[in-house]
């Protein structure tokens, strides 16, 4: 292949990442790619628009990202971001940013609930638009690759359109997690996210259980605006107890639409659903449903640790999380700097865990939040446990 009078430079979507190892990170299609020191170099001169000079040994590695749409051939130079900094290590490269505790509905099952964090004598808090921008900075200097944005209902922040308005100037992938019962055709055009995660949980009567009375249509609604937007729709799943002889008819759903990921999860009993303890389902009966949920994964590079070894929460009282669950134990404030909370985020290595099953490097202990509702930090995740058939039902403390 020639590429004489061409220069090589990086796809649109495509940045490079400095992470425990270099990277070249696609954020339309969210793939990382790790790459050695010399494909780092090689890229880093055609991110500055410079005419690198071509080996003969670079050959297969060009022509393949050219035909992933990694890279693309320009008559011009074409300028992108400089040398990345280095991030943290371990790098925090999933945020989850609660804008706001304001919401439209009081989902039955929702952990946040009236009281969870919020300080007394305050019903509604937001993170101040000034904050918002110097978070997505800073996330952006720390080689950050997913912002999920989170609330409360996130549309419902007093500043949420400016927010939107600036979210393709970064360089990571923005996903808004909503309810989607605020989202209008008119809404979803106006989005620029990059992915909008819905909350599906049954079909009308299940949904509806928890969410109230029609909510159900105006969710599939949004997520028919959102696809015909072009905006990349994602479904997230709770198992209740008003949903479980509906995950065949949902899963036909999600066929229909075209969903390329469902993530299916337990609520944890708090927030509200501590005063809905009837909607629960035990770890045992639950457990067989997750085999439903496709797509979707995490980019980790730790493997030793368990459960958000790169994922830390900010919440809407401005305090940091190890995730939103954990709201109750915050390790500082965003005030601080996102960088400063990060590095205090309490990490617990697999070889603390009480567990002893042979698949342990694959669940890495489920969810730590779940282990702690059962007194102690270091048990094991029975809803992992059981969902991946390491406890069969009947078997175990299902409480």
């Amino acid at each position: 292949m020639s590429y004489a009078s061409k220069y090589i430079a990086l796809a649109p979507h495509c940045v490079l990442k400095r992470l425990e190892e270099p990277c070249l990170y696609d954020i339309a299609n969210d793939e990382l790619y790790e790459i050695n020191d010399e494909a780092y170099q090689f890229l880093l001169k055609c991110s500055r628009g410079e005419d690198a000079v071509l080996k003969q040994e670079d050959e297969e590695f060009i022509r393949y990202c050219l035909a992933e749409n990694l890279l693309v051939l320009s008559h011009t130079p074409v300028k992108k971001n400089g040398n990345p900094d280095q991030s943290p290590i371990p790098s925090l490269r999933y945020l989850e940013f609660q804008l706001t505790d304001r919401c439209n509905l009081r989902c039955r099952h929702c952990y946040i609930g009236e009281g969870f964090h919020w300080p007394k004598g305050h019903l509604r808090q937001d993170l101040p638009y000034d904050t918002i921008l110097e978070i997505l900075k800073e996330f952006e200097k720390i080689q950050g690759l997913r912002l999920l944005i989170s609330g409360g209902e996130p549309l419902l922040h007093p500043h949420f359109w400016q927010i939107n308005e600036v979210l393709r100037n970064y360089a990571f992938r923005s996903v808004l997690l909503s309810n989607g019962a605020l989202i209008t055709k008119a809404i979803a055009k106006r989005l620029r996210v990059h992915e909008v995660q819905v909350s599906l949980d049954g079909m009308k009567e299940g949904h509806e259980a928890i969410r109230g009375e029609g909510t159900f249509i105006k969710t599939l609604s949004a997520i028919d605006y959102l696809q015909e937007a072009g905006i990349g729709v994602s479904i997230a799943t709770m198992i209740h107890r008003e949903n479980l002889n509906q995950f065949d008819s949902l899963a036909s759903l999600m066929q229909s639409k075209k969903i390329s990921e469902w993530n299916v999860d337990l609520p944890c009993i708090a927030g509200r659903m501590a005063e809905n303890r009837s909607l629960w389902v035990s770890p045992g009966e639950a457990g067989p449903f997750s085999r439903y949920g496709y797509g979707g994964g995490l980019h980790s590079s730790e493997k030793d640790s368990t459960c958000g070894a790169h994922l830390c929460a900010i919440l809407a009282n401005g305090k940091v999380a190890k995730c939103g669950l954990f709201s109750q134990e915050p390790v500082g404030s965003i005030a601080e700097g996102l960088r400063h909370c990060w590095e205090r985020i309490p990490r617990i290595e697999l070889k603390e865990l009480a567990c002893n099953c042979a698949i342990i490097d694959e669940c890495r202990g489920g969810c730590r939040y779940r282990a702690k509702l059962r007194g102690d930090i270091f048990k094991p995740d029975l809803f992992q446990c059981y969902a991946r058939g390491v406890l069969k039902g009947g078997e175990g403390d299902d409480h």
